[in-house]
């Protein structure tokens, strides 16, 4: 993906803070992608539930008198096909179709599916007549894809902020924030050969900013786990959109280093702005070479537990936070794990929570709970951690969120 795709997801995501309503992330979301391909015709239609059919709700070279007309049955036409179908599509038009000057466009679904943030289509993006007059290509159409899987967690989020003006706002800004973070989790733990995962949030108060994510590419495993400082909407806001900023700088650069370094590079104005932080801890192993290459971002140091050897590791690269100074060089390292080893990621809700004498859980504390329980498999593992951790810090509220993932070789 290109740094200037990278962009428009950034600014996407900046949108919804700044926005007082949902209309305007319509028009904001048709505008940089209209910009993006430079066409002269471009529309955005959403599912009516209460009419059954899909109309439009932003538009670029259409009258508004027209748009506002236009009513399209589920499985009607290309546009509810693709809707019904949930897949995008590229047409070449017959050169006798006058109504496209370049006989070429696309659509694509706006559905949450592939974030699985619901799984119910919400509309559909149309582009046509790029004013270069060139066609569209299959590379126009996997971008327009992503960024329309982007612009329907968006607006699957937007609704979520709409309610806040009919409920009690600071109770549903909380909710809000934990469904948002809540999103972020994967719903599935990915499969791959040769490793065993599992992992959990426990959010603090009902809401948090802490996520971890898994990627799966060419036979490596991404994982990542990250905790933004403040526990609000802006927080969550924040690790949503390094979320996506990380998953996108993943499909251009191989080093993890690099894609932490683009991270920072995207988001440096808005953490700066905000005050806020992000520690960021980004891992690929690789299961055939059995070779970990990774980038601490001054998150918690994750324990590699050797198996063979009985003993931890701390996982550090001397790398800062996100949002500290713009243009910063992070550094990777690689080690070499073999079967039975164990990474143990945590943000340091875990290790800083209290028992009722005020003693802090603490990294040794839970390095020795590792040690005594690195037999297990990952869910096992997990399992045993938080219920040791539980019964260290008793009937004491839980102050921050307590993220941990779990990754074992096989």
């Amino acid at each position: 993906m290109s740094r200037d795709s990278i962009e428009i997801l950034h600014r996407l995501s900046r949108a919804i803070s700044q926005t007082a309503g949902i209309a305007e992330i319509y028009e904001i979301i048709l505008e940089e992608i209209a910009h993006a391909w430079q066409v002269e015709r471009a529309s955005i239609m959403r599912f009516d539930p209460e009419s059954k059919h899909l109309k439009i709700v932003a538009a670029r070279g259409i009258e508004r008198e027209i748009w506002e007309s236009v009513a399209i049955a589920v499985g009607e036409g290309v546009s509810g096909q693709v809707f019904s179908e949930g897949k995008p599509l590229l047409i070449q038009g017959k050169k006798g179709n006058t109504r496209y000057k370049t006989h070429s466009f696309m659509v694509a679904p706006v559905t949450c599916f592939p974030m699985q943030v619901g799984q119910t289509p919400i509309g559909i993006i149309n582009l046509t007549d790029k004013k270069s007059g060139e066609p569209f290509t299959e590379d126009d159409l996997k971008l327009l894809t992503t960024l329309a899987d982007q612009a329907a967690s968006y607006l699957h989020l937007c609704d979520l902020m709409e309610r806040l003006k009919v409920a009690e706002k600071v109770k549903l800004q909380l909710e809000v924030a934990r469904t948002i973070q809540q999103k972020l989790l994967p719903k599935n733990i990915l499969s791959i050969k040769g490793v065993d995962v599992a992992g959990a949030l426990i959010p603090a108060e009902r809401v948090g900013a802490d996520y971890y994510d898994l990627v799966t590419h060419d036979d490596t495993l991404s994982f990542s786990i990250a905790d933004v400082s403040g526990h609000d909407v802006g927080g969550a806001l924040l690790a949503f959109a390094s979320r996506s900023c990380l998953r996108s700088n993943l499909e251009q650069e191989k080093k993890t280093n690099r894609v932490v370094e683009g991270v920072n590079q995207t988001l440096f104005n808005d953490l700066f702005q905000s005050e806020q932080f992000i520690s960021l801890f980004l891992g690929q192993y690789h299961p055939k070479k059995k070779t970990l290459f990774y980038t601490n971002a001054g998150h918690p140091p994750p324990i590699l537990w050797r198996a063979k050897e009985k003993r931890g590791e701390w996982l550090l690269t001397d790398d800062s936070l996100l949002g500290i100074e713009p243009g910063l060089i992070y550094h990777q390292k690689k080690v070499k794990l073999e079967k039975e080893d164990v990474i143990l990621l945590y943000t340091d809700g875990l290790t800083e929570a209290q028992n009722p004498n005020g003693e802090r859980f603490g990294g040794n504390r839970l390095l020795e709970t590792l040690s005594q329980n690195a037999n297990e498999n990952a869910q096992t593992l997990l399992a045993k951690i938080l219920d040791h951790w539980r019964h260290f810090i008793g009937n004491q509220p839980v102050q921050d969120d307590v993220t941990v993932l779990v990754i074992k070789v096989g």
